[in-house]
Formats: C-alpha cells, structure tokens, sequence
C-alpha cells in the first residue's frame, strides 16, 4: 500500500534502440577510451591482444574490442556504427545469440593471427573494436543485402557492397599476410548470419537443418528489416485498393 504524498522510485528510462549489449560494449570503449586519456595508456596493455604473447594472455583473445583507442571522432563513429548494425542484429537475433555472435567474431581472428605468428614469426597487436565493427558490418548486409544505405554519409550504395568494403579495409588494416588473416572475423560473421546461427539451435521438429536455413533466408528481410516490413505493407495496401476498384472484395 501506498502511503498519501509517497511516490514509487520510477525506474531509469531505457537507452534507444532496445540494445543492451550494444550499449555495454560502447559504453565499455567509451571508459577505457577515458582512462587512456586521462590516465596514459598504462592500465589499457593488459586488455590488448598480441599475438606472440597470446598463449600468456588468452583472455585478450576476447577483450581487445573493450578499448576505445584513436581520437573522439573515431569512438563517436565507431559507436554509432555498432549502435546501427550491432543493434539490429541484437534486437532481431535475440541476446543470447548476438552475444555468441560477438564472441566468434573476436575470437576468430585473433586466433588466425596468433596461427599467423607461429607460422610467419610476425607479431601484430589489435586494440579497439575495428574488427568487431567490420564483421558486424558484414553480418548486417549479408541479412539486407538489398538495403541502400549512405557510406561515408555521402555516397549510396547497396548494402552487399559496402560488406565488401568493410572487406577490404580489414585486409588493409594490417600488414601482409596478417590482414588475410583477420578476414577470418569477417568470413565468420557471414556464415553466421547466412544460417551459422541454427546450428547449436534446437530444431524444430520434423525439420532439417537445410529447410531452417532456406525459410531463415526467405522470411528473414521481413522480421529482420523493418524498411522491407513497411514496403510490403505499402504494396498490400495498394493492391487492396486496386481490387476494390475492380468490385473485387473477396
């Protein structure tokens, strides 16, 4: 029972987007980005993945996307991209397998490149979320491939193409061959979202593991691209309209 004159503790408004995971991760670069600012780059190392010292820090194979590195433009962009693509995938996948998403797509190419070093004798060291944002970014156009969207804010393109570019950046990113080495992220993530996903996943009775992927694929740009939801919509309304022009309301 309320007392008159006492009111309930009203409970934080929620952040945009319906995202949770998202926001821990940007939240996460957003603080280590702090400390390496105020504090110097001291407290940060031991987040950071190198690959010659992987077997002494195996925990760095997943926290290397916790560090907020470059300047104030690069983690405002980089939050908003994975505010963007990481949020969709999130609110359309589900927690449980957005967080199994992040993992495989930060542990595999760290992995490839810690197989590179034994292999090449090169070290590299990843430190950010460039990697993580690439691989999200491919996930994402491999569901709406058909999406035009503004890269750079400027120029349109499908979305298809802009997974490629994400691509190839990565392969850029680092020196040869350890840039072909991190597309491991990217190549993750692809098969991931083309139906990677079901397989841990119960199935449904009756059904194969191939007709899950074929109805995930058909079905997908529905549940998972809110602009296509909307266009059918449109195009049901006007096709009804249409047919009771003709008499036709049957």
């Amino acid at each position: 029972m309320v007392r008159p004159g006492f009111t309930l503790p009203r409970r934080p408004p929620a952040l945009p987007g319906d995202c949770p995971v998202t926001w821990t991760l940007i939240a996460a670069n957003a603080a280590t980005f702090l400390l390496g600012f105020i504090g110097g780059l001291g407290a940060l190392p031991p987040l950071a993945f190198e690959a010659a010292r992987a077997p002494a820090t195996p925990w760095t194979i997943v926290t290397y996307p916790l560090l907020g590195t470059g300047g104030i433009l690069w983690l405002l962009l980089g939050g908003y991209m994975l505010w963007v693509f990481g949020g969709s995938l999130e609110r359309a996948w589900g927690r449980r397998d957005y967080v199994r998403f992040l993992a495989l797509v930060t542990a595999a190419p760290a992995l490839a490149l810690w197989a590179g070093s034994l292999a090449t004798g090169r070290s590299v060291v990843l430190a950010g979320p460039w990697l993580l944002l690439a691989a999200t970014a491919v996930a994402w156009t491999t569901v709406n491939p058909s999406e035009r969207l503004l890269a750079f804010f400027v120029v349109p393109m499908q979305a298809r193409w802009l997974g490629l570019v994400a691509a190839v950046l990565v392969v850029f990113s680092l020196p040869f061959p350890m840039g072909v080495l991190a597309l491991a992220g990217c190549g993750v993530a692809r098969w991931y979202a083309a139906g990677g996903r079901f397989g841990p996943a119960p199935r449904a009775p009756g059904r194969s593991r191939r007709q899950l992927v074929r109805r995930h694929r058909e079905d997908g740009p529905v549940g998972w691209n809110p602009l296509e939801r909307i266009r059918r919509w449109r195009r049901r309304r006007q096709f009804a309209r249409l047919m009771r022009r003709a008499g036709l309301h049957d």
